[in-house]
């Protein structure tokens, strides 16, 4: 394995690098980008737990060499996304963007997540999660 001083920048490494990594192969590496498109990017690191088949022995060898800029995540613009961009994010459940969508109708403008919580549409965990995501 090679030395690297410099972390790897998920959001923005091919499967090429992903591959000079410890335990990643061809599979795994496409997975991972595959999950990173899917999200719009990855907030952080731990999210690396999420892809499918990603063993732990795995992800402890690797995430000390990568790093997640939250600031390249591709966010969704609640106060104008309909369902389908909404239910894009694998966080959100149906019944939670139906939720969202009909609070948005009601109020005509969300002002940020918190009043998603504070109207009980998400659970203070869920916001944690889809927060980065998310632009008001």
């Amino acid at each position: 394995p090679v030395q690297r001083k410099e972390l790897l920048e998920l959001n923005t490494c091919d499967s090429a690098t992903l591959e000079s990594l410890p335990g990643l192969g061809p599979v795994l590496s496409s997975r991972i980008i595959k999950y990173r498109n899917l999200l719009g990017g990855f907030a952080s690191v731990e999210q690396l737990r999420e892809v499918y088949g990603l063993p732990e022995e795995t992800y402890n060898l690797v995430s000390g060499m990568l790093k997640a800029d939250p600031a390249l995540v591709r966010k969704i613009p609640v106060n104008s996304a309909d369902y389908r961009q909404l239910i894009r994010l694998p966080y959100l459940e149906r019944s939670e963007v139906s939720a969202v969508l009909k609070y948005r109708e009601l109020m005509k403008k969300i002002d940020n997540i918190d009043e998603l919580i504070e109207n009980k549409i998400i659970t203070p965990e869920k916001a944690k999660k889809i927060g980065p995501y998310m632009s008001f």
